[in-house]
């Protein structure tokens, strides 16, 4: 094995039953609620100098909704496809929702803000990068939003 495998494997090892944090877990792109079983879309970060892995936010089937599509430098993140699977502590008498079954799309190193899409992800699909519009001059704006009597738009205008 590669170093770079052996930082894959250790990562996915700590990824494996990583809890979602989440007592209601549901789809952060359409409100779906997710039930144990269920397929799931992860997004998993971890800051530079950081130990563990949090998960950001999940979203419902594997290959519904896109993946993430910006990402960022000094942040090692993965867009993980799994399953909803639940750990349970009897001394406290609760049940924890977990990722289980881990498999990387795409994964963004701490060293760029460029996504690398997995050649074995289970998605064909590549994260698609917004389209980055240049901001409106204020000029423009105001111009644009301006009442000739120098009050607020009406409501409901913009």
């Amino acid at each position: 094995m590669t170093r770079l495998d052996d930082l894959h494997a250790a990562d996915l090892a700590q990824l494996t039953r990583i809890s979602l944090d989440t007592h209601n877990p549901i789809c952060q792109v359409c409100g779906q609620p997710l039930h144990e079983g269920d397929d799931i879309t992860a997004y998993a970060y971890r800051a530079a100098g950081e130990p563990a892995y949090a998960i950001g936010y999940i979203m419902c089937g594997s290959d519904v909704h896109e993946h993430p599509t910006v990402f960022t430098r000094g942040v090692h993140e993965y867009a993980l496809t799994g399953h909803i699977g639940t750990c349970s502590n009897t001394r406290t008498q609760s049940t924890t929702f977990v990722l289980l079954d881990p498999t990387p799309a795409v994964t963004s190193p701490t060293t760029t803000a460029e996504p690398q899409v997995h050649p074995d992800a289970p998605t064909p699909r590549n994260p698609t990068q917004p389209i980055q519009q240049e901001p409106t001059p204020l000029l423009t704006a105001v111009r644009e939003h301006a009442r000739s009597d120098g009050g607020s738009p009406p409501e409901g205008s913009e």
